[in-house]
């Protein structure tokens, strides 16, 4: 018997399960030091001998029924689901006082009622469980590696809507032929080879940790698309910001949005969004010289005063900074507070916005706390030497490999890492020390944890990071990590969902915070395709930044100025800092509420 609760099929309560519980002190709190996990799958079992055979106490018999041990005495006695069979585990049931009605499945480790002949369901055994399998996932056995988890389902088809091509009519005709001109080709300059909108960027002091990432953003699909269709008019959005200033409409116009000069504009009329459509219609001009993006620069110098400089910077933090640029701009225009977690609320976060899920579990009763936050980017460490080590061993094995970090060469810098291995070390389930332990709302005590990441929701565009510069407090040193990352050119991100987490942790057990977690009907699809590379090369103090972009299924070297054509092998061998996925195949929604930046 069941029933269903938002959306979920819950069993009814067993009476002798309740009133197992009321007799019996917390009795599933340490039945999780009686389970041993059997791979491969990691599925949980009651532990035994390796060479113990278990069998019924009352027929001797080990098949092909099923075998239960009884909660209270230990007993072993057999079960046979067909009808019209003989169930000893309901004969010792019957024979003994309440509190032994209550199995658990030998080889299964499921709760079973010997009276109702039928399983049941308990969320403190099933955490009992799932702390079980989650430590030998995490630990592994004595002198055995770590249960790896099983692979994730396929997502749930998700309803789509079919693609309609666009022709114009006679009207639209007419406002095409007297709008608009024609978009010069690829071959109107000096490089008819190169793609159309790929122009060099020049270096205006220090500047290539801008020019990469500005690289990698002019030839993101959905940003491309966004800013080439006229989402953002630049020209509108300054009428509109001086008009807000008391400024007159018929104001003298300039081409490129606000040039930040010295006419009396201030920090408020700076908007990144328009400096990022006067690049992107300067990039697709057809024009093959070489842009400097000055305009760009003041704007973003105005927006992060701090960095002001002509000193090299962080791209990350550079490719941070001018998001929150525009996220900021378009928040105080449109006063969408509580937009930024659905991705809604600007052009910078429908692109990059995702969602992260962490958990973190009691291990004493299974109790565990959900947050998600969002997040426009995901920011990796390098795997370390030993498999199978924690984040905490992974920090210190990396700080000690960089020790001599100046005397060694980049191919001697601590062997090498894969961009899954960080992703798979991202998601692992990590046991917190016990200077870390967390309040537990259900023991209302502190208690040792388990803590793992997922991603809720992936974004259309995925930015990792990695984190190839090391900053030590206590020795007052920073240092770069030259170490080899290995990247995929083609990555499924299915694996790290929070959805196939779940599914691997928990199998099809019930748990209450399962509702929160529908089936991924906002996931979009789970397969990405690499598109932009920016790489490091040099020291922390003295480096340079170039990005390699895939387009046409060719890779282009942008080295500030400088556009050279490169095999996919260079790209291989670069030193990856930022890797820049697109998802393979984009799915439209129903009904879409159009919103303009």
């Amino acid at each position: 018997m069941s029933s269903k609760i938002n959306t979920q099929i819950v069993p009814h309560p067993c009476p002798h399960l309740a009133e197992f519980r009321r007799t019996s002190s917390k009795p599933f709190r340490a039945l999780h030091a009686c389970l041993r996990i059997k791979p491969p799958g990691g599925r949980a079992a009651l532990r035994r001998d390796p060479d113990e055979v278990p069998s019924c106490a009352a027929c001797g018999l080990s098949a092909p029924s099923r075998l239960y041990s009884c909660m209270t005495c230990a007993a072993v006695s057999c079960h046979s689901p067909a009808a019209g069979s003989s169930s000893h585990a309901a004969a010792h049931a019957a024979s003994m006082p309440h509190g032994h009605q209550i199995a658990v499945d030998v080889d299964r480790a499921e709760l079973f009622c010997c009276a109702c002949r039928d399983q049941v369901y308990d969320r403190d055994f099933d955490a009992a469980v799932v702390i079980a399998q989650t430590a030998a996932s995490t630990l592994g056995g004595a002198g055995s590696p770590a249960i790896p988890p099983p692979q994730p389902e396929n997502l749930r088809k998700r309803r789509r809507v079919d693609y309609r091509p666009w022709a114009p009519d006679l009207r639209e005709r007419a406002t095409i032929a007297t709008c608009s001109g024609p978009i010069a080709g690829a071959g109107d300059n000096s490089s008819p080879d190169l793609p159309w909108g790929l122009r060099g960027l020049n270096n205006l002091g220090n500047t290539c940790f801008m020019n990469s990432v500005l690289q990698a953003l002019l030839h993101t699909p959905p940003l491309r698309n966004y800013f080439l269709s006229d989402r953002h008019n630049r020209y509108f959005c300054q009428r509109k910001s001086n008009a807000g200033d008391g400024v007159g409409s018929n104001g003298p116009k300039r081409r490129g949005g606000n040039s930040g000069g010295s006419n009396g504009t201030n920090n408020a009329r700076v908007c990144l969004a328009c400096d990022m459509d006067a690049m992107f219609s300067a990039a697709f001009s057809g024009d093959r010289v070489p842009y400097s993006p000055a305009k760009f620069l003041y704007s973003w110098w105005q927006h992060a005063a701090n960095l002001a400089s002509y000193e090299q910077q962080d791209a990350h933090e550079f490719f941070i900074s001018m998001l929150d640029g525009i996220h900021e701009k378009v928040e105080k225009d449109r006063r969408k507070l509580d937009s930024e977690g659905s991705g809604d609320c600007c052009i910078a976060h429908r692109v990059f916005s995702g969602i992260l899920r962490s958990d973190v579990m009691c291990m004493a009763c299974g109790f565990t706390s959900t947050t998600y936050d969002p997040c426009i980017d995901i920011s990796l460490d390098l795997e370390p030497n030993q498999v199978g080590s924690t984040k905490k061993a992974a920090a210190t094995s990396n700080h000690s490999c960089n020790g001599e970090s100046d005397l060694m060469s980049s191919s001697q810098n601590c062997g090498t890492s894969t961009l899954v291995g960080c992703l798979e070390r991202f998601t692992r389930a990590e046991r917190l020390g016990s200077d870390q332990k967390f309040f537990c709302q259900q023991c209302q005590v502190r208690q040792e944890t388990l803590k793992q990441m997922s991603i809720r929701k992936l974004p259309l565009v995925s930015c990792f990071h990695i984190k190839r510069f090391e900053h030590s407090s206590t020795r007052k040193m920073s240092r770069k990590v030259d170490r080899y990352l290995q990247f995929p050119f083609s990555l499924d991100m299915a694996p790290y969902l929070s959805s196939s987490i779940l599914r691997s942790r928990f199998g099809n057990r019930i748990f209450p915070f399962d509702g929160d977690e529908p089936d991924a009907p906002n996931d979009m699809s789970s397969e990405f395709e690499l598109f932009a590379v920016v790489t490091h090369s040099g020291k922390l103090d003295a480096g340079h930044y170039v990005t390699y972009l895939r387009l046409s299924n060719q890779w282009y070297k942008c080295d500030d100025a400088w556009i050279t054509r490169v095999d996919e092998n260079i790209v291989r061998a670069a030193q990856g800092y930022m890797m820049f996925y697109v998802q393979k195949m984009l799915y439209y929604k129903a009904t879409d509420k159009q919103v303009a930046l």
